[in-house]
């Protein structure tokens, strides 16, 4: 967990660079993308760190009620019905990567993996929410089970770039993990990430460590 206004900085830097690059932002002095719930003390920033200490990639999560979901500015509606339902919505926000290691699962597991044990078993939060491009969408709903729950519109926050609303309950996450442990090996065939995840005995402990390091 990003504790530090250094490792912090480390985080809008890289988040800068990538959604500059995308064309997602415009260029500011600082050079860090920073948002008004990175302000919010429940604001839980995830890192992954290569051998040599570099940030490799990270994501942040944004705990309705504590703060404004960003989702809120175009999909209030659908928001709202997610909590009518008696759901507790963490939004996954500044999903980021290093583009020297895009192409690595071994991240996108790590940070869905423990952002999910942090959610449900920390925070006790219900559900996950995200706003992704279009082009992006079948990669969620096909290896993390995400479906689609607010159609495409322009996303101020990304300068007016197309996004979908995407949600996954927690109880459907945890459930798919369980069956694919019941899995002698890994089925090349099913894309699914969950059976790269930890073994469910595993997340008190994961869930302890992250605790331990929030301040």
């Amino acid at each position: 967990i990003a504790n530090t206004l250094d490792e912090r900085i480390d985080v809008f830097r890289l988040g800068y660079q990538i959604y500059l690059g995308k064309g997602f932002l415009k260029e500011n002095p600082n050079e860090w993308l920073v948002n008004d719930y990175d302000a919010d003390e429940d604001t839980t920033i995830l890192m992954v760190k290569d051998k040599n200490n570099k940030l490799v990639g990270s994501v942040t999560l944004v705990f309705d009620g504590c703060s404004k979901l960003p989702a809120q500015k175009i999909y209030s509606k659908e928001l709202q019905l997610l909590r009518s339902a008696n759901e507790k919505i963490v939004e996954i926000s500044r999903l980021i990567i290093n583009p020297a290691y895009r192409n690595s699962k071994e991240i996108l597991v790590l940070m869905f993996n423990y952002l999910a044990i942090y959610a449900s078993r920390v925070m006790k939060y219900t559900c996950l929410a995200i706003e992704v491009n279009p082009r992006h969408k079948l990669y969620y709903k096909e290896l993390l089970g995400f479906t689609e729950i607010g159609g495409e519109k322009p996303c101020p926050t990304v300068e007016n770039a197309p996004a979908t609303l995407l949600h996954v309950p927690l109880s459907k996450l945890h459930s798919e993990v369980i069956r694919c442990q019941k899995l002698s090996t890994p089925d090349k065939k099913e894309r699914t990430l969950y059976q790269y995840f930890l073994k469910p005995e595993q997340n008190s402990l994961v869930a302890h460590y992250l605790k331990a390091q929030t301040k």
